[in-house]
């Protein structure tokens, strides 16, 4: 454990949370942040609270701490702010304790055992759902890229968990091919843009892959579809770069879109 100074916690509140919930959040934090095998260098968190959702989602809490260059993400919802601190420093410690069980051997990523099962452990279970905006109010309202360097699937695997996401979008270092791994109903699976078999996908036993090539689309014509589909994101070949790209669901009824970096 590292012996760091209390750090400093960025705080983002919504209305309704109180300066002693906020207290409760940077205590946390901070805490995290002590038993921490390797420095934080920032930590933010998110507290909302949103009566339009369902009784046991209206608070949200979102965090992200950066652990000396390894970034740990989660979000997760409960019936009361307190609580959903209390779920998010427990995601937060088995990300970071996964991060430092691996951080010897880079290449024995926490996503896939020696013999390619799939840890399902830490599935997420207490996430929010998404707010059901009316169609003709749901707009892009935020943009990301993604490096195009080449990736492992075992590392896109790592930081589908460790960044909390539900998708993650990656360049396949094997062959430079534009991919995404992401949890379904069946597991977690990965997809090419060309529909094709990753040259490794044999070392990962419980790793699904969907052989369905990626539709050429223009950002809006992947909203309409996205609009009339119950899917949390589709992945799309991005019409004029021609590299893939992901329109997902925002928590907040909105998109947004993640796209190589030019």
């Amino acid at each position: 454990m590292n012996a760091q100074a209390p750090i400093e916690v960025t705080m983002v509140l919504g209305d309704g949370v109180t300066e002693e919930e906020r207290d409760r959040a940077v205590l946390t934090v901070r805490d995290l942040a002590s038993k921490a095998s390797r420095p934080v260098i920032f930590a933010r968190v998110k507290l909302l609270k949103d009566d339009r959702r369902p009784s046991d989602e209206q608070a949200i809490a979102q965090g992200t701490l950066d652990m000396s260059g390894a970034v740990i993400r989660a979000q997760v919802a409960a019936s009361s702010i307190p609580e959903a601190v209390d779920l998010l420093a427990m995601r937060i410690q088995r990300r970071m304790r996964r991060i430092t069980e691996q951080r010897e051997d880079a290449n024995q990523r926490p996503a896939a055992t020696p013999d390619g099962q799939w840890r399902s452990g830490d599935m997420p279970t207490s996430r929010p759902g998404y707010y059901t905006r009316p169609v003709d109010e749901r707009r892009i309202v935020r943009r990301k890229t993604y490096a195009p360097a080449a990736s492992s699937i075992a590392d896109a695997l790592f930081d589908l968990d460790v960044l909390d996401h539900r998708f993650f979008l990656f360049t396949d270092g094997a062959d430079g091919v534009d991919a995404v791994v992401f949890e379904s109903d069946d597991g977690v699976k990965v997809r090419r843009l060309d529909g094709s078999v990753p040259p490794d996908a044999e070392r990962f036993d419980a790793l699904g892959v969907d052989n369905t090539p990626a539709a050429e689309l223009s950002d809006t014509e992947a909203q309409e579809r996205l609009d009339v589909s119950d899917s949390p994101f589709i992945f799309f070949r991005q019409a004029g770069s021609g590299r893939g790209a992901v329109l997902y669901r925002r928590y907040d009824g909105h998109y947004g879109l993640v796209e190589p970096a030019v």
